[in-house]
């Protein structure tokens, strides 16, 4: 409450209570007047919003017009930067022709002692304890449901909500200062965030109070102010106060401020009106408010009270910057500029974050030289391990059980043999180590295939003679469609080729060899046995010989044909691994000569963040030219300072010219 007001003379008319005219919400603007039988007064708009309620576009001031678009244009460009309440606050304001300004009073411990200090700041110590003290009393008697305090008369005037309790308040400082002050609590006793973990600020918790709905269900309602006065009880409040607000309040300067409910110092507290904290004593403050209620002669008693009790600083704090000195109030101006620059801070942060991920990123050269390495490690041990796999698994036992003396019962089994070694010791450790390369190669920006251009396939040169017609068409022409292959996908591909084109052949040689053993043996044996019949001079040991050559021609046939088979399985199995480990290694190092890696592009971020500085810089702009044009007007309308001196050189020359006269005349 500041202290000229035990002198100034009560106005009666503001105590009538009477009925306000009643009007929808949507159809409230801050520049319309009502009328009613007791007085006649103006009235802003409520600065509340339905949130279901259209958005429709508000008849803005004309000075107002270019800064009004300018932050829609922000809150389009800077959606994902910007506090949306506090730019919605901003905007509304704007659009008004008497902004109200909004002032939180959040207490730390309990929201009663809040209560206490807003009743302090408001009441009329002229007059009797009235009605709206004794309901904000009982407000926070049991009830920590926030109280919004606006000047008004009636109980019923204002439509109820739930987020909190609309009291209206008789107060000459709410009506002159249009101000609205809404009283709740804040917790400050909060644990050290994450540092990954994207929490709000330590300035968006004071400046945008959450409300609380009374379902357990409702999230928290965000009510953005101008300025938010914190109250604490002690010095373990101040120590907590300090500790929420140590990461971020270094740039807001009289938007918030931090009251210390301190026992009574022994002399006059005499704290200055723009530091961060000042310490109050709420009984003090209370007990010099009653004394002067019980008597106007204790005057000098509340006079020492009031003073010692350190509530006149939260008074000049409360009602500073709040007058319309500029174009706008100065509360609106903060607003705008605190927007900006918690934009500007942002984008400057994600900037950072950015060029240190740009600055983690290695050179093409350096990832070149890496990637080679790692290539040339791979195909070393590749190489390696082919040879080594493939001597273990053609002196293994499965592949002995496919010796040509097994053949008669193995036949069957040439198929899963011949397989298995191929599926399980041909490159399996080569082909995931390619997998990790790809990854690498991917992480660099290469590309997973590429391919090459065979300079000798130069297109012929088509003449008359050479022309297809209808009677001579092309035939070394191919319908078939080639499927590009991902260079980490060549061995698998080259292991199913080798299965489908090797293992059925050698399979039908072994049935055929067999059959051919079979069937050359058996004619051996007729023939054997004819002899015997039919010439009478062989001996049965003749006779077998026959059969005993024919068996050893075929087996000697078998052995000799099936061994040069399986040899000859083995060296292009072998020759195949080469081939493709040769084929794989050129295929990288010509994605690595040829393709290049990816260049840096410009992320949608970057573009966003280009385009919310732009939105600042307008922003910016378009509020120093409302600051100009005020100015401008002022001296247009007052006169420049040379004008200025120039009248008064001629006033004085105008005087001197009257003296000059009297004199003569006299």
């Amino acid at each position: 409450m500041p202290p000229w007001v035990a002198s100034v003379p009560r106005l009666t008319i503001l105590r009538k209570t009477g009925a306000i005219d009643r009007i929808p919400l949507a159809l409230r603007c801050c520049n319309v007047t009502r009328s009613s039988s007791a007085n006649l007064r103006a009235r802003s708009a409520s600065t509340h919003v339905s949130p279901t309620a259209i958005n429709l576009r508000p008849n803005i001031p004309p000075r107002n017009k270019d800064l009004y678009d300018a932050l829609s244009a922000l809150s389009r460009a800077a959606d994902t930067y910007v506090n949306i309440s506090r730019l919605q606050l901003a905007l509304r304001g704007l659009a008004a022709q008497d902004a109200v300004t909004r002032v939180a009073v959040l207490g730390m411990n309990s929201q009663s002692s809040a209560q206490q200090l807003a009743r302090l700041l408001l009441a009329d110590p002229l007059g009797a304890e009235e009605q709206w003290e004794k309901e904000l009393v009982k407000a926070g008697n049991g009830n920590e449901g926030a109280v919004l305090l606006k000047y008004g008369t009636d109980l019923d005037e204002h439509t109820p909500t739930p987020l909190y309790k609309v009291l209206p308040v008789p107060s000459r400082t709410l009506q002159s200062h249009n101000l609205e002050i809404l009283v709740s609590t804040i917790n400050v006793n909060v644990a050290k965030p994450v540092p990954q973990v994207s929490v709000e600020s330590p300035t968006e918790s004071l400046l945008v109070p959450k409300l609380q709905a009374p379902s357990a269900r409702a999230l928290p309602v965000p009510y953005p102010v101008h300025k938010t006065l914190v109250l604490g009880e002690g010095l373990d409040s101040a120590i907590a106060f300090g500790r929420f607000s140590a990461d971020g309040l270094e740039e807001v300067d009289d938007t918030v401020k931090l009251a210390v409910d301190l026992p009574v110092p022994s002399d006059e507290t005499h704290s200055e009106t723009h530091s961060r904290s000042a310490p109050i004593n709420i009984e003090v403050g209370t007990k010099a408010l009653d004394s002067f209620r019980e008597s106007i002669q204790n005057s000098i008693i509340y006079e020492r009270g009031w003073f010692k009790s350190g509530l006149p600083t939260i008074s000049n704090w409360l009602l500073q910057d709040v007058q319309t000195s500029d174009a706008i109030k100065p509360t609106m101006k903060t607003l705008i500029v605190s927007l900006t620059d918690d934009v500007e801070a942002k984008i400057l942060k994600e900037d950072t974050a950015r060029l240190q991920e740009l600055a983690s990123i290695p050179t093409d050269q350096d990832v070149i030289v890496s990637i080679i390495g790692h290539l040339e490690t791979w195909a070393e041990r590749s190489h390696a391990e082919l040879r080594d796999q493939l001597d273990e698994a053609f002196t293994s036992k499965n592949w002995h059980k496919l010796a040509w003396w097994k053949l008669l019962w193995r036949v069957d089994d040439v198929t899963m043999i011949s397989s298995e070694i191929l599926e399980r010791r041909w490159l399996v450790s080569a082909e995931k180590s390619s997998i990790y390369l790809a990854g690498r190669m991917n992480q660099a920006g290469f590309p997973d295939e590429m391919q090459a251009t065979d300079a000798t396939d130069i297109p012929e040169v088509t003449t008359e003679d050479t022309a297809p017609t209808a009677e001579n068409p092309r035939t070394d022409l191919s319908t078939n469609v080639r499927k590009s292959t991902p260079w980490s996908e060549h061995i698998a591909r080259a292991r199913t080729e080798l299965i489908n084109d090797t293992v059925p052949p050698l399979q039908a040689l072994a049935q055929r060899l067999i059959l051919q053993t079979f069937s050359t043996t058996s004619i051996s044996s007729a023939a054997s046995a004819l002899l015997y019949l039919s010439v009478s001079s062989f001996s049965v040991f003749e006779a077998s010989a026959v059969a005993a050559l024919g068996l050893t021609y075929s087996l000697r046939r078998m052995q000799k044909l099936w061994e040069g088979a399986r040899e000859a399985w083995q060296g292009t199995v072998r020759e195949e691994g080469r081939r493709t480990l040769k084929g794989t290694e050129e295929s990288i190092r010509f994605i690595i000569k040829n393709g290049g890696s990816k260049t840096v592009g410009e992320k949608d971020d970057v573009v966003q963040r280009r385009e919310a500085r732009e939105a600042v810089r307008g922003v910016r702009e378009a509020l120093e030219r409302m600051s100009a044009e005020k100015t401008f007007s002022f001296i247009k309308r007052k006169g420049s300072p040379a004008k200025k001196k120039k009248k008064k050189k001629k006033k004085k020359k105008k005087k001197k010219k009257k003296k000059k006269k009297k004199r003569m005349f006299l």
